[in-house]
């Protein structure tokens, strides 16, 4: 599953949600920058959920079927 980091919030946020991840998730979760956005990446069920618990005020789900860049809510 593919986030993105909210406009705004910058690399502290992402080291918060990474460190919060590898403690309590499975840590499996990479982390990719394309021009001004900045992606959280899962692969795991669990860490999806811990994403959409913990931190749906900093992230947003992205829908990869999308072409436009329409962001899920």
């Amino acid at each position: 599953m593919k986030f993105v980091l909210r406009q705004g919030l910058g690399y502290s946020t992402v080291h918060q949600i990474s460190d919060y991840l590898r403690r309590h998730g499975t840590g499996h979760h990479w982390i990719e920058r394309y021009r001004s956005d900045i992606f959280v990446f899962v692969s795991d069920d669990a860490d999806e959920l811990i994403l959409r618990r913990e931190f749906s005020r900093l992230l947003d789900a992205v829908n990869d079927t999308e072409t436009d860049g329409t962001r899920c809510r």
